[in-house]
């Protein structure tokens, strides 16, 4: 009896405390529901679990903290609560996921600490996905630290289990079952406010394959760096655009239709239809007798097609084998085509080319090196990559100036190449955490990561609001204000080094 009753306390304080020190979305006023509880604690979760997962008829929600999934285990307990909600999947249940990123924020030391992601659900997320589930990584600058199931809108099972060998077969853990439609909806309410990284939950597989550009438009003075000096932002985009509609085929040919193409190239709507026209094929001419990419191919009355050539040697274009760059097909996806200047754009082609496909690639370089490479004035490399730390698509890392060269000469700047990402989402991301936290509060952490260059990570503009819930808005405003005055390439002005003087400061106070 003693022992039952010290198991039930112990299940109403993991329930309490999950509300309260959870993840901090969980922390809600204290309601009361209509409920049944039913205690999980020690050997009794797995199999609880394993059935109510099996027996779910209409939906699964879950948020977890780590799964030790592997898939060669198949009789595991960890592998057979995986199967049931596979399961319930194939028999038409609704199945949601979150899993947490896992940031190690123990490598986060003070001024100069880097997030750095580990991967300890990446099987289990690509398990999933293969199986056909929607599953999706957190925001990378919050942990989820919740172990929570919500079924059928009605069951919620909560607890301190992570779903691991050792929390279902060795570890004592607190976990309970819970029946109450209300806290249901409660626990539903605020899985949909959990920020989610959408452009980590994609897998490369599931992206249209990229536009392999060969480096030889990018170095060559003729070709991409010519169409930069005139501006020619058209006839840069229209011969990207014959790129990507190459199917491959051995003559090079890409038919032109003005109306799609006017729409890809984001002319439509802004000139008539006549004007648009003649807009592209003026482009296509340049491209053929000025830039000599292409061949125009008349055929009235219908629209030219192009054949595109093969550099330098002119012949029928063939995709580059070797030196290129990987262009995502994002860039035209999300509309960055458009958006993007070409100064921009060719900035960004640059780290593609230097930091390679894949995400969060890091390399390094000097402005004066890559505007050699690359045959542009070094005013265009500074605005362009600024522009696109500004707009989150990279980061850099500035490099110190040495006193010992009396400030004269610094080291090479970091690049880190990041995920191209969709604006519309980010907006409905931008206006999901206005309504969470208040426009106010919203406007003001944004003005802050704008700071930083941060203003279109929603990640760090929501980790502001947290962190003026940590460290108070006094020390937030006077953090960012030490940062503000420093120049732009600064290796302070970055929010690393406002993280680490709102902790360093914290720790002088707890010292004092």
């Amino acid at each position: 009896m003693v022992i039952d009753r010290l198991k039930r306390m112990l299940c109403l304080v993991t329930l309490v405390s999950v509300f309260i020190a959870g993840t901090g979305i969980f922390c809600f006023a204290a309601d009361s529901y209509p409920a049944t509880v039913e205690d999980l604690s020690d050997n009794a979760y797995f199999p609880k679990v394993k059935e109510a997962i099996g027996k779910a008829k209409d939906s699964v929600y879950m948020m977890m903290y780590f799964v030790s999934f592997n898939a060669q285990s198949k009789n595991s307990p960890v592998n057979q609560l995986v199967d049931e909600l596979i399961g319930a999947h194939k028999r038409g249940v609704k199945v949601r996921v979150i899993l947490d990123q896992n940031i190690d924020f123990s490598a986060i030391r003070t001024g100069g600490g880097k997030w750095e992601r580990e991967s300890k659900n990446d099987s289990l997320f690509l398990y999933l996905k293969a199986n056909g589930i929607d599953v999706y990584y957190d925001n990378l600058f919050m942990i989820t630290h919740s172990k929570v199931i919500i079924i059928d809108e009605e069951i919620v099972i909560l607890g301190s289990a992570n779903w691991t060998m050792s929390s279902l077969r060795r570890n004592w853990e607190g976990s309970c079952l819970i029946r109450s439609k209300e806290l249901a909806k409660k626990f539903l309410d605020n899985f949909s406010k959990i920020t989610i990284d959408y452009e980590a939950s994609i897998l490369d597989e599931e992206r249209r394959p990229p536009v392999l550009l060969s480096s030889y438009f990018m170095k060559n003075t003729s070709l991409g760096s010519r169409m930069v000096a005139n501006n020619d932002q058209i006839a840069f985009n229209l011969y990207l655009l014959l790129l990507r509609n190459f199917d491959g085929n051995k003559e090079g040919r890409v038919d032109v239709d003005y109306k799609v193409f006017s729409q890809a190239l984001g002319l439509e709507g802004r000139f008539s239809y006549i004007s648009t026209r003649d807009n592209i094929l003026r482009a296509l001419v340049r491209l053929d007798e000025k830039y000599h990419l292409i061949i125009r191919v008349k055929r009235p009355p219908k629209s030219p097609y192009a054949i595109l050539l093969d550099y330098p040697n002119k012949r029928p274009y063939i995709l580059p084998q070797d030196e290129y760059c990987s262009i995502p097909d994002e860039y035209w996806k999300y509309g960055w085509n458009k958006k993007l200047s070409i100064r921009e754009s060719y900035c960004y082609f640059i780290c593609r080319c230097r930091g390679g496909a894949k995400r969060g690639n890091v390399w390094s370089d000097h402005i004066i090196g890559l505007s050699k490479d690359f045959n542009v004035s070094r005013d265009t490399i500074k605005r362009g990559m600024q522009a696109l730390r500004a707009l989150n698509i990279i980061e850099i890392d500035y490099a110190p100036y040495l006193p010992e060269e009396n400030f004269r000469r610094r080291d090479a700047s970091l690049f880190k190449l990041l995920r191209l990402y969709s604006p519309e989402v980010l907006e409905k991301e931008k206006e999901r955490v206005r309504k969470i936290y208040g426009n106010k509060r919203f406007e003001e952490a944004e003005k802050y990561a704008k700071i930083v260059f941060k203003g279109n990570d929603i990640q760090v503009v929501e980790d502001i609001v947290k962190k003026t819930d940590e460290y108070g808005a006094r020390q937030v405003k006077e953090a960012f204000e030490t940062v503000s005055v420093k120049s732009i390439d600064n290796p302070k002005r970055s929010y690393r080094y406002v993280v680490g003087v709102l902790q360093k400061k914290a720790e002088e106070t707890e010292r004092d």
